[in-house]
Formats: structure tokens, sequence, C-alpha cells
């Protein structure tokens, strides 16, 4: 049984839940590993055609765990692989087992979806937003960089639009998700987001399973992710035993701006 996930089958279908409210389901260590264990097990799941991602509370996924990132930071460094890359790869590889799942992965954001939160939405294949959903890749402003869920983002909105959004850690609406290629579609309320779910979920059992894997696969083979996966998570090390992100991991704990913050002439 998982601690930090709610699980409900419902035939072909798996509703998971980031059950985490009282931290706006934030990605502490525990939940990537359950989030993990939940992929494998339904990768292997050869009746199972649909997996809905959602969180609870009204919100879908405030990012990172700001309290493992500063456990990460007293970790000391020991031989030539740092403890924080390791950690910060385990849950790139949580995404890439997420992204290559057979079925068909539909998010449901309510509220905020920021950092991690924003990785898990692009790596689902239909992504429907309640009209209030805010999404962000706030790490730059906490001086670190978005090492594991860029590419997926970029995957799902591009390059220019994915730099854009990291390198100025911009929070963007519903709409201008869906402008930018993030969101499919928009819905008002919870009454009218669950009607479009159950749409979604119809129109998924329609399709033969063998089919939609098929597809998936075809799709996948277009991309490697293990290369750029490993460099980002060396690069997450470096910027997270930095100053900067020193300063901005604290500063986001004392809700204060950073040293660095200043206003343009």
């Amino acid at each position: 049984m998982a601690a930090t996930l709610e699980l409900r089958r419902a035939g072909a279908a798996l509703h998971v839940t980031l059950n985490q409210p009282q931290s706006r389901n934030a990605l502490s260590a525990e939940m990537v590993a359950e989030l993990q264990a939940v992929a494998a097990e339904c990768a292997a799941d050869a009746h199972l055609r649909c997996v809905v991602l959602r969180g609870a509370g009204g919100n879908f996924c405030a990012g990172g765990n700001l309290a493992d990132f500063q456990r990460l930071m007293r970790m000391p460094r020991e031989g030539a692989v740092d403890p924080i890359a390791t950690a910060n790869r385990e849950f790139g590889r949580m995404l890439q087992a997420w992204h290559a799942l057979p079925q068909v992965v539909v998010a449901v954001v309510e509220g905020a979806a920021m950092g991690g939160g924003f990785g898990l939405a692009a790596i689902s294949d239909i992504c429907l937003a309640e009209t209030s959903a805010q999404f962000a890749m706030p790490e730059t402003s906490l001086g670190l960089p978005p090492a594991q869920i860029a590419p997926f983002v970029a995957l799902r909105i591009g390059q220019a639009a994915t730099r854009r959004l990291a390198l100025t850690a911009s929070r963007i609406g519903a709409q201008e998700a869906r402008a930018a290629g993030l969101v499919d579609e928009i819905h008002e309320g919870p009454d009218a987001l669950a009607e479009a779910l159950g749409k979604t979920l119809r129109a998924v059992l329609r399709c033969a399973p063998g089919a939609l894997r098929s597809t998936k696969a075809i799709v996948a083979r277009a991309v490697d992710l293990d290369q750029t996966l490993d460099f980002a998570a060396g690069e997450f090390a470096h910027a997270l035993r930095g100053g900067e992100a020193a300063e901005g991991v604290r500063a986001f704990g004392e809700k204060r701006s950073p040293a660095w913050v200043e206003q343009p002439a």
C-alpha cells in the first residue's frame, strides 16, 4: 500500500492521486519511489489501458520537497559520484518510467503544477486543466536548473517555449499553458473537469489495447533521454552544492527574495 498516493482501479483504468495535500503534493523522495513502483506495476499490466494522474486537495503538485533539498545539501560528497546527482537522477528515472508507459497517461491538473509537477504534466499523453490551474518552472529563481524535467518539457512544448519559461521562472495560467501545447483542454470547475475526464476515458477505452501500446512504442523510439538526464543530474548537484542554491532555498523557506534579485534599470 502506498503512503503518499491513493490508487483506485476502475476496469482498464487506474486512478493515481498524489495524496499529500498538506504540502500541496510536493514530490518527496518517498513519493518519487512510490510513483516509480506504480509505473513498474502499470508497465507489466497487459489489461490496463489508461492511467489518470492527479493531485488531492485542489493542487496537482507543488514540485520538489524543500526539506529534501536541505537534506541533500548536507550530504557529503564521497567518491566520483555525487549523492545529490544520484538522488536527482532517480527523479528523472521516475519521469522516464511514466513517459515510457505503454498505457495512455492522462494528467488532471488543478491548482499548482510547479517544478516537478510541471514535469509530470509534460510526460502525460493528454493533459486536462481546470481554469484556475497555474504552471511554472521556478527552479532558476532558487539557483537551480530544472534538471530532470527540462528535457520532457522541451519534448512537449519545444525548446523555445521551454527556454522562455525556465529562464524567467515565469508562472503561467491554463490558457497560456494550452497555447504553449502543455495543456490539451481547459474546463471550469470540478464537475466540468470530471465530465471531460469521463469523455477522455471513454475515447481511450474504445481503442485496442495492443494498438495503444504499439503507437506509444513507435513514438518513443525517436527519443533517447539517458545521456541528457545523466548530464542534468550532474549540473543539478553542482548547483545545489553552490552558493546560489543555498541562498535560493533558504530565501524560499524564509519567504523572501534571494540576494541576487534586482530590478532592471
